[in-house]
């Protein structure tokens, strides 16, 4: 037996709601990353690019979300029984092995001009552009937050905890702003490192996410779980719980043993119950499938 989630009474108009927030800050993220890259290059800061590159990373995770909103989210049919969730994990897999190549680019030209005599070039293009990013992180950091409690939307309430994350990374590009006009050598290439192993580090963890999502790792340990369950009125033991998928869609099945003297009406209406308690408790769950077996068969 299965249920699934019902799903929000406006679920269309909270999908428009989050992909024109997503849109919109995807235009201010390649905006700001493109306007780092340019200037950073011209002037000679490996930082500046670096950080160019790091929004760009912001965004993808629009682009990750975009997905998840235009493919992840359609329902079951004929040739994706099960969903289309792993879209996003797709997705995200591709933009982590991109990052990871980002990554090594950057440290690659920073340890290429470490020794180099001569600093960057810091003007005042370099110090308004960073001044912009850094207003426009505090800018989609709050949009964000705002619309992600105003739509109910997980998602965009994470990106908007990272993006807050990002205001250390433009405030260590200021710092070695100010080291190269003071005429310490090395500091634009050593922020420049720091902002790539940032990066490589959340590609990694993107890529791990990923990699247990298609391998089907369990997501809720199975005696958190079993607590809920054995709960449940008419419950007499459960086993085998198994749980795979994502953070933000889980699937459970699960073998349960009931009295066997029980109509078929009555034991539904107990799996009907131990669905609802699931979903209740965890609502990452998406779908729950109940085996029911009569408890002189315990094993």
């Amino acid at each position: 037996m299965a249920a699934t989630a019902p799903a929000p009474v406006n679920i269309d108009v909270t999908r428009a709601g989050v992909r024109r927030v997503l849109l919109i800050t995807l235009f201010l993220n390649v905006l700001v990353s493109g306007a780092k890259i340019l200037v950073g290059k011209l002037t000679g800061s490996l930082s500046m690019v670096a950080d160019g590159y790091h929004s760009l990373m912001d965004g993808s995770n629009n682009i990750v979300g975009l997905v998840v909103t235009t493919f992840a989210y359609a329902p079951p049919d004929e040739g994706h029984p099960y969903g289309h969730r792993k879209f996003e994990t797709a997705a995200t897999l591709v933009i982590g092995m991109i990052l990871l190549g980002l990554a090594y680019s950057v440290v690659e030209q920073s340890l290429g001009v470490a020794a180099r005599t001569r600093l960057p070039e810091i003007g005042i293009l370099n110090w308004v552009v960073m001044g912009v990013t850094l207003v426009v992180n505090l800018f989609v950091a709050a949009y964000e937050t705002r619309q992600g409690r105003k739509l109910g939307s997980a998602y965009l309430t994470a990106d908007a905890a990272h993006t807050r994350s990002d205001i250390y990374v433009t405030l260590g590009v200021m710092a070695s702003f100010a080291g190269a006009k003071a005429g310490v050598p090395g500091v634009d290439s050593l922020v420049a490192i720091g902002i790539a192993a940032f990066i490589a580090i959340l590609a990694v963890r993107i890529m791990v996410g990923s990699f247990h999502t298609l391998t089907d790792r369990a997501v809720i340990p199975g005696e958190t779980l079993a607590h809920v369950v054995m709960s449940v009125p008419g419950v007499q033991a459960v086993r085998e719980i198994r749980t795979r998928g994502g953070p933000s869609a889980v699937y459970v099945d699960m073998i349960v043993h009931v009295d066997g003297g029980i109509s078929l009406r009555a034991a539904h209406d107990i799996a009907d119950r131990i669905e609802e308690a699931v979903q209740s408790q965890h609502p990452e769950v998406c779908d729950v499938v109940v085996h029911l077996e009569p408890a002189d068969r315990r094993r």
